[in-house]
C-alpha cells in the first residue's frame, strides 16, 4: 500500500458518514471535489451582491452579519452592546465600527426599539439588516439549495 492510498484511508476513516442518511450513495473518492466545486460556487454566487460581498469580507463581519440576521428573524432586538456580549473575542469599538460602516452603506438599517411597557434609552437603536441584504442572503440560500438539488450532491 502506498503513502497516498495510506493516506486516503486514514481520511476516510475520520469522515462522519454515519451522520449521513443510508440512503445516499456516496462516493468518498469524489467527496472533496464536490465539496471543494460547492463552496467555490457559493463564494461565486455571494459576490455578485455587494451587501452579502462586504458583509462575508472577513470572519468578524460574517459573525456580526449572522448575529443581527438571526435577531432579525427571531424578531428580537439587538444593538451593538448586545453584539459585543456575545462576539467577546473583539472590542467593542471593533464591532462598532463595523456596524457604522455598515449602516453608512446601507447595508444595516436602524429602526426604533419596540418599548412596549418598558421605558427603554431613546439613543439605543434595533439593527437590522436591509431589505436588500435580507433579499440577497435568501436568494444566496436558495441559490445553495438549487445547486444542491440540480448536482444531485444529496
Amino acid at each position: 500500500m502506498t503513502d497516498k492510498t495510506k493516506r486516503s484511508e486514514r481520511i476516510k476513516a475520520n469522515l462522519n458518514l454515519d451522520k449521513l442518511s443510508s440512503k445516499l450513495n456516496i462516493d468518498t473518492d469524489t467527496l472533496g471535489l464536490k465539496v471543494s466545486n460547492f463552496i467555490h460556487h457559493v463564494f461565486n454566487e455571494r459576490i455578485k451582491s455587494e451587501p452579502l460581498n462586504w458583509c462575508f469580507a472577513n470572519i468578524k463581519r460574517v459573525k456580526i452579519f449572522l448575529l443581527i440576521f438571526h435577531a432579525n428573524q427571531s424578531d428580537k432586538e439587538i444593538y451593538k452592546e448586545e453584539i459585543a456580549k456575545n462576539l467577546t473575542e473583539y472590542s467593542y469599538k471593533t464591532i462598532a465600527k463595523i456596524i457604522d460602516d455598515g449602516i453608512a452603506k446601507k447595508y444595516y438599517v436602524l429602526l426604533p426599539t419596540d418599548a412596549t411597557g418598558v421605558s427603554r434609552d431613546s439613543k439605543v437603536k434595533n439593527i437590522r439588516p436591509s431589505e436588500k441584504l435580507i433579499t440577497d442572503f435568501l436568494n444566496l440560500g436558495i441559490e445553495v439549495l438549487v445547486h444542491i438539488e440540480k448536482n444531485k450532491l444529496i
